[in-house]
């Protein structure tokens, strides 16, 4: 029988209509001379890999029962199982201020857990507690992963790291948990009897009864990082560690990552030592997990090798496949090497007898055969397996069950995207939509394997061989959906692809299997630019067959905008200069074969013909994909087919025509609308059908700046031309501030200043100077009237040097230059401070982001401060206080000085405010 290794849970991702992937398990212990001692108490590092002679076999998460031979003043001598072991102070139920011999003698009787199967190096024995038995387990299942913990106890020092007590309970902090200093060790940094808070649960190791904790895990600046990464991500990432059983520690970039023994690439029996060592840098290494949850990611080698993704590209749902048992998951299930490809089981995918483990029926490097494969995951490259839904009868136990039947299941696994079931011996999802919960309850926190649960079926997977149900749809006032064409409908994905694949994709959609192709797909960012398997999308219905169900479906015409863009487009002309264009084999096998090339107009699909003159060679064009500046002019709309037919050989002559007739050239302004938008790129049409572009970012009154909503295609936007490129015929605008425009060409005044930069030339001596100036102009006007400072505009020549011209704002592009001249004004102003305690200056200060002949400028508004009036706290307790003369800011030194000032400035308040 194979030996079972421990492994971590790890988080499951919803896929929606799809199971969440099984976790990746465990971690290993690591290698013996960087693993905590063999007790995790003692103080003694294992040396020895081996079981000692005297051991009888077993596993851990067992009891036994021994008997003390010796008793000493740390330790206890017990024999067990033929084997004579210490066992350790902290794993004996000792008060404080005892000592084994206050509790212990020669001859007694004891039941003690099995904790570890590390053989002690003096005993040959396995690791025992007389501590982790009843009713320790009541206080370890009070911890999840995730938890925050806090007054941990350090029991023990260690070079590998730290043991702790948390309330009763023992937890490890390996010394790559911790942050320490270079050349610093654990026992540099804590002391037995010291407590440490904020500690994060990133394991909770029931077979060993102990929690795996961790400092590190837990910083602000950690969890940033790590929400930086994503599944699919290619990263470098230096060794800090190895697993005894062939693993690897990283460090990628400062997150923590691992990698299990087969998720590299090695020949033979070649151990991981052989092939990297501490500190090696390894690239091109796949991230197949982010772990929030454990807050780590899991690599791998193997996923990213040339071949593999063919290989995985090799596989469908509903494929019947023979694997390779590579490994146990802690959670009951099974890794396996399914030709090459990484593949697992979880639990309820295994047929087992009642307290049956896996361990019983299957062995490391068994062949397991007709194992149907239910999801090829493309994101995490891995293929999820079934041993129970291959069996002989289980696709009739599928066929007994309809759509729409009410049926009771029992709870096998429950995760916040959903719950497993066991329904009428089948296998069964229910998404956590279609949940009915109360507000701020959780999955996890209403159901619990093994309870049962009524719902009813809403849709029969037959390839994953899945019951999808929803017990929202039990309600007598749940409204049944007709399809009906040109309605939104609910689809699965079933097998992914990206925008620019020429595949189109698979969905499941009222218990029918349809293709959308990608010219159904709209290819802008509005829409979801990469589909993953379980994701659920709502097409239109364009067609249904004779039993009404549906068979053709488009995403492009579910999206805002589409009807309104056929009437535009039936209309006009209409010039796009950057179409992206929709790769051939998208419509080569359609309706829409007829045409030799098509481009990506948004809301609808353009059509090339084959007598367009410029596409002669359309296998060149089909080449040029990418390119976003290939322009065409409409000529028709086909409403029944929902398409265009476009032209690029007129686009040119069309072009030069509109840009004479509305006479385009930089300054020009025009009221623009809105037609389409991307992350990056916003069009407007200004008329006769031309299309102008703008950065996304510069859309005014977007919360945040530069968001785009679907709702506000249609807007109409005052507009400055910026640019005109003649040769690529593209005409960029920008949003026209008229009323910044009006104030740049007025004199500096009690209410008005201009400053050329925020922060300055950083070599120069006066640069800190520039933001002290800044914001004691902001004092001064708040200790006045108001007034707006405009920062990037020079105040002699008047000359827009905008953000972009600040060479203390050192950044690469102009939006970090943005977020840069941000968080210097708003550090600044927090040094500004009511002399009044009990004024606030909350609201009195705004700032704006205009963009003026392509430079961004940083206006800030101030309005009148509060009567007792308003200093800047340079620091030490030192205060200034600011006041405007005409069109200069003069500093008010005494008490009497600023009392003077506040009086003047209420009277003439006053007097502004008298009736005549």
């Amino acid at each position: 029988m194979a030996k079972r290794r421990k492994k971590r849970r790890g988080k499951r991702r919803e896929p929606q209509q799809q199971l969440p992937r099984p976790n990746r398990g465990d971690e290993p212990p690591l290698r013996p001379d960087a693993v905590l001692p063999t007790t995790v108490q003692g103080g003694q590092a294992v040396a020895s890999p081996s079981l000692g002679e005297n051991h009888t076999g077993g596993s851990v998460d067992r009891t036994i029962i021994g008997t003390v031979l010796e008793v000493e003043r740390e330790f206890i001598w017990i024999e067990t199982e033929g084997a004579r072991a210490k066992l350790y102070a902290s794993e004996l139920m000792l008060d404080i201020g005892e000592v084994p011999a206050d509790r212990y003698a020669p001859g007694d009787r004891f039941e003690a857990f099995v904790f570890q199967m590390e053989p002690h190096p003096e005993s040959g024995a396995p690791q025992f507690s007389i501590r982790r038995v009843a009713p320790y387990l009541d206080a370890l299942n009070r911890f999840k992963v995730g938890s925050i913990v806090a007054n941990a106890t350090v029991v023990n020092t260690y070079d590998a790291g730290i043991e702790l007590d948390v309330g009763g309970v023992r937890g490890n902090a390996f010394f790559w948990e911790i942050p320490l200093a270079h050349d610093e060790s654990s026992r540099d940094r804590y002391q037995p009897g010291e407590t440490i808070d904020d500690l994060f649960v990133w394991r909770v190791d029931r077979d060993a009864r102990h929690l795996d904790l961790s400092v590190r895990r837990n910083a602000p600046s950690y969890i940033e990082a790590l929400n930086a990464y994503s599944v699919g991500d290619v990263v470098s990432a230096a060794v800090t560690d190895f697993w005894s059983n062939g693993g690897l520690w990283f460090n990628v970039g400062g997150v923590l990552g691992a990698m299990l023994p087969w998720e590299l690439s090695l020949a033979g029996d070649e151990p991981a030592q052989d092939h990297y060592a501490v500190g090696y840098v390894v690239d091109n290494l796949f991230v197949w997990q982010v772990d929030r949850d454990a807050r780590d990611l899991a690599l791998s080698v193997r996923r990213n090798e040339p071949g593999y993704i063919k290989a995985l590209n090799a596989h469908s749902v509903g494929d019947a496949v023979s694997a390779i048992v590579i490994d146990f998951q802690d959670s009951g299930g099974l890794w396996l090497d399914v030709g090459g490809l990484i593949g697992s089981v979880p639990p309820w995918d295994l047929l087992l007898a009642d307290d049956e483990s896996p361990q019983d029926h299957y062995a490391v490097g068994a062949t397991v055969d007709n194992l149907l494969v239910w999801q090829v995951n493309h994101g995490s490259r891995d293929i999820f397996l079934s041993v129970r839904r291959g069996m002989a009868g289980y696709v009739e136990a599928l066929a007994d069950i309809s759509v729409s039947d009410p049926l009771d299941g029992i709870v096998t696994e429950v995760y916040e995207e959903g719950l497993w079931l066991d329904v009428a011996s089948v296998v069964g999802w229910i998404p956590a939509r279609e949940m009915q919960l109360d507000e701020g309850q959780s999955l996890p926190t209403r159901y619990s394997a093994g309870e049962s649960v009524r719902a009813r079926v809403w849709q029969i997977d037959q390839k994953s061989r899945t019951i999808i149900l929803s017990v929202r749809r039990l309600g007598p006032d749940f409204p049944e959906e007709p399809i009906k064409i040109g309605a939104p409908i609910d689809a699965v994905v079933r097998g992914s692809t990206r925008h620019d694949i020429r595949s189109p994709i698979r969905v499941l959609v009222a218990n029918t299997e349809v293709w959308i192709h990608a010219h159904a797909l709209a290819l802008t960012v509005r829409a979801p630019s990469q589909f993953k398997d379980g994701e659920v999308i709502r097409p239109i219905v364009i067609e249904l067959d004779e039993n009404g169900l549906p068979t053709r479906l488009s995403l492009r015409r579910a999206l805002g905008g589409w009807a309104t863009a056929v009437e535009r487009l039936s209309a006009s002309d209409f010039l796009v200069p950057n179409a992206r264009i929709v790769p051939h084999d998208a419509i080569a096998e359609t309706e829409l074969r007829d045409a030799s090339a098509a481009v990506d107009l948004g809301p609808i699909l353009g059509l090339i013909s084959q007598e367009e003159q410029s596409l002669e060679d359309g296998e060149v064009l089909m080449k040029q994909s990418a390119n976003l500046e290939y322009g065409v002019v409409v000529e028709s709309v086909d409403r029944e087919r929902g398409t265009a037919s476009v032209s690029h050989d007129r686009f040119e002559a069309r072009w030069r025509e509109v840009a004479e007739q509305l006479e385009l050239k930089q300054g020009g302004e025009f009221e623009g609308e809105l037609r389409d938008f991307d992350r990056e790129t916003a069009l407007f049409d200004l008329g006769s059908g031309l299309l102008a572009q703008m950065p996304a970012r510069e859309i005014p009154d977007s919360e945040p700046p530069g968001k785009a909503e679907i709702d506000r295609i249609g807007e109409r936007f005052s507009l400055r031309i910026a640019s005109v490129d003649h040769g690529k015929q593209i005409v960029y605008v920008e949003p026209r501030n008229q009323w910044v425009e009006t104030l740049i060409s007025e004199p500096e005044s009690e209410t008005l200043e201009f400053k050329e930069v925020l922060k300055g030339d950083p070599g120069a001596d006066d640069a800190k100077e520039m933001t002290r100036q800044a914001i004691r102009t902001i004092n001064a006007f708040l200790n006045a009237e108001g007034g707006r400072l405009i920062i990037g505009v020079h105040d002699k020549t008047r000359e827009i040097v905008g953000l972009e011209g600040d060479p203390g704002l050192v950044a690469d592009t102009i939006d970090k230059k943005i977020d840069i001249a941000v968080q210097i004004l708003e550090a600044n102003l927090e040094k500004l401070e009511p002399l009044n305690l009990l004024d606030d200056l909350s609201g009195l200060v705004e700032y704006e982001l205009p963009v003026i002949g392509g430079k961004t400028l940083l206006v800030v508004t101030c309005q009148r401060g509060p009567d007792a009036g308003a200093v800047v706290n340079i620091g030490k307790g030192k205060q200034e206080f600011w006041v405007r003369d005409g069109s200069k800011k003069v500093e008010k030194k005494t008490v009497e000085e600023r009392r003077a000032h506040l009086l003047l400035r209420a009277q003439r308040s006053a007097e502004a405010t008298e009736e005549p």
